[in-house]
């Protein structure tokens, strides 16, 4: 047994389906790959994911250490996802 984030599971494979549930997160993370991709861009090649499901499950992603989010201080704001 394995206790990560307060939670019990049998083995670490249990672990990452937890982090990487979810319809969107491994196309996110499939694209991340290649290098940083600003939000817009994330849209255009996801074009099926909402704005809101896309902006949720960044969010999930990144509070779960798996991307990072770094914000540009220029304006308008440029956000970059890697």
């Amino acid at each position: 047994m394995i206790t990560f984030r307060d939670k019990t599971y049998r083995c670490t494979s249990e672990i990452i389906l937890s982090l990487v549930s979810g319809k969107w997160k491994i196309s996110i993370l499939n694209e991340l790959a290649n290098g940083p991709v600003r939000f817009n861009q994330l849209q255009r090649l996801l074009p099926e994911a909402t704005q809101r499901m896309l902006t949720m499950q960044l969010r999930m992603l990144e509070n779960d250490g798996l991307i990072i989010r770094k914000v540009y201080p220029v304006s308008p704001p440029k956000v970059e996802y890697g």
